[in-house]
């Protein structure tokens, strides 16, 4: 088991289980990462077999594009072109291209779904952002500028719908306060499980060499 250690200022020690199966640790200095390690011996192999479980409904189809829950070859071509079928296909000139029209793609697929939930909950929102986040699906800044991960294109349209949900909340609530819990609820009420469909397609999305691909582009 690889261990990860990041030596910060910060008050309390933190532990991950990473997409790779590493072990990540965010720890004051001084502090004893082996000790702690030793006491969340349990969870972490808890989280490792979830993450292999995960991982299977990647596995032999990394070199595959993830778009929508579903796996695509990629197939160089003249034109930008999305086939579906029994094994999918998308055609691209080269990977800038590629991930220009990704962002393109989502950009306009969550102007109208922001814009829809946010006159439901009666926020007012700024700017929308499209990037390749490194940890997370969605944020929301102190100013309500909303940045979505390029890779949400890998869910499901309907998970996608949520993450907008979940983060147009967190106007009203900041924190996942029961609160926030009951309002995210009642716009979504199949939160929980979309919570860990979330958690299966990040690591599918960490396993996909073709999404690693994409997020190496500058």
């Amino acid at each position: 088991m690889e261990i990860v250690v990041e030596r910060k200022p910060v008050k309390y020690a933190r532990i991950q289980v990473l997409a790779d199966g590493k072990v990540r640790v965010v720890a004051p200095p001084n502090f004893d990462v082996d000790d702690f390690v030793k006491k969340q011996a349990n969870w972490i192999k808890k989280k490792r077999e979830e993450i292999e479980k995960f991982a299977r409904y990647v596995s032999g189809k990394e070199n595959l594009l993830i778009l929508n829950g579903k796996f695509y070859h990629l197939v160089k071509d003249r034109k930008f072109e999305i086939l579906d079928g029994e094994e999918g296909v998308v055609k691209y000139y080269s990977l800038k291209s590629l991930k220009r029209k990704l962002a393109n793609m989502l950009r306009e697929e969550l102007k109208g779904t922001v814009s829809f939930y946010s006159r439901l909950l009666g926020v007012k929102y700024g700017k929308i952002f499209i990037k390749m986040q490194k940890t997370k699906w969605a944020s929301c800044s102190s100013k309500a500028n909303l940045s979505f991960n390029l890779a949400m294109l890998a869910l499901p349209e309907k998970l996608r719908e949520y993450i907008v949900v979940h983060e147009l909340a967190h106007l009203i609530e900041p924190n996942h306060t029961k609160a926030f819990w009951e309002l995210v609820g009642f716009y979504y009420p199949d939160y929980s499980n979309a919570e860990e469909e979330l958690k299966k397609y990040w690591v599918m999305v960490e396993r996909s060499k073709a999404w690693k691909k994409l997020r190496s582009l500058k």
